[in-house]
């Protein structure tokens, strides 16, 4: 298996070091035992070849002991032939604990996952993200602000994050996507079988247009109940902050809320109906405190000495900023302009230059103040 750093290896070029690497990820461990794996900091091939497999006694099953030492001895390749097969027409990248690749937000987890599968761009999971999740049965009226929030973050250089699911989740992705902006999926199944099914071209958008599928679970494992809850505290691990669009009173977003506080990690909520039965877990929510939020730049303004620092200097890296920021920068001079005038000057939509002026000011180029938006550097 190529380690992060690396360019993807044919399956056809591997070596035993890959296919021991693989077979470690196949031992289904849950993430307090493939964490307390990975701080022995081993290379993966190293701790799978050359461990002796007693030592763990009491920290792996007796099931996963046995399989792991039958497996020492056999031809892993024969052995993993059909992920084998998935992976040669796949470009997939396992990422280790100690490499490069593993997102500092989920090291500052007390047990994140010692190890994940990833499909794309997987240099964007160092960047700074908003988690957006919501209940598998939406309002019309909940699809759509999921779909107009992730729009507007993602136009504002944030990652949006979601479980692919049905329903808030697949909105909250195909808004990022509509502006070009990053995603990242967190699957409760394996990359190899992508849930739900009638995702698997969403899923497919996603690593095409520069986005990351991202899974804790053996390459084919299927969907299962208990992979969910986990599955959720990797969203809000991965995320500054996490937005409830829609949920019901029972519904498992409040899970990946309630994880999202444990974590130290902020909690939104949109405001809706008390008759809408859809979104009764956001309104409990914001009754136990999480912040109401009306607009994306509530949550931007309330993240920004978050933001500002991380953006900053991703911005660095680059020569100039992209060419509509800049047209939209150079209206400014020694007064500061409203919204609304700044619109009078601008062909864009408002909602796409409100993003615009937000990113301005996460990457420290405008602050908002009483009068409108003044240019600072």
């Amino acid at each position: 298996m190529p380690s992060a750093q690396q360019n993807y290896l044919p399956v056809s070029q591997w070596q035993r070091d890959e296919w021991a690497q693989l077979a470690l990820s196949e031992l289904n461990l849950n993430f307090k035992q493939s964490h307390q794996l990975s701080q022995l900091d081993l290379p993966m091939a190293v701790l799978f070849q050359q461990a002796r497999v007693s030592d763990f006694v009491g920290l792996l099953s007796d099931q996963q002991m046995q399989r792991w030492r039958h497996w020492q001895h056999l031809a892993l390749a024969d052995v993993f032939a059909q992920q084998g097969r998935w992976l040669a027409s796949n470009e997939a990248q396992l990422i280790y604990w100690h490499d490069d690749l593993y997102p500092a937000q989920l090291k500052t987890l007390e047990e994140g996952p010692g190890w994940f599968w990833c499909q794309g761009n997987a240099s964007i999971l160092a960047d700074p993200g908003i988690a957006m999740v919501g209940g598998r049965y939406a309002s019309p009226g909940g699809l759509a602000l999921a779909k107009q929030y992730a729009t507007q973050l993602a136009a504002a250089g944030l990652n949006v994050i979601s479980g692919l699911a049905i329903g808030i989740d697949g909105a909250s992705h195909a808004g990022a996507l509509a502006v070009g902006g990053d995603t990242i999926a967190v699957l409760g199944s394996g990359l190899a079988r992508i849930y739900p099914p009638r995702h698997g071209h969403l899923a497919q958008t996603i690593v095409d247009q520069g986005g990351v599928l991202l899974s804790p679970w053996p390459l084919c494992c299927d969907a299962l109940p208990f992979q969910f809850p986990a599955r959720n505290r990797i969203i809000s691990g991965l995320s500054l902050g996490v937005l409830v669009v829609e949920a019901a009173y029972k519904s498992g977003s409040l899970i990946t809320a309630r994880a999202a506080l444990e974590q130290g990690r902020e909690v939104y909520a949109l405001p809706a109906s008390v008759h809408n039965r859809k979104a009764q877990g956001s309104l409990a929510l914001i009754q136990s405190g999480a912040t109401l939020v009306t607009s994306a730049e509530d949550m931007v303004a309330d993240l920004a000495p978050q933001l500002v620092g991380l953006m900053a200097t991703s911005c660095t890296k680059e020569w100039h900023l992209p060419a509509q920021l800049q047209q939209l920068l150079n209206q400014f001079g020694d007064t500061p302009l409203p919204i609304d005038i700044i619109c009078q000057h601008s062909p864009l939509p408002y909602a796409e230059v409100a993003s615009h002026l937000m990113e301005l000011t996460i990457l420290g180029y405008l602050v908002e103040g009483v009068q409108g938006y003044e240019r600072i550097k």
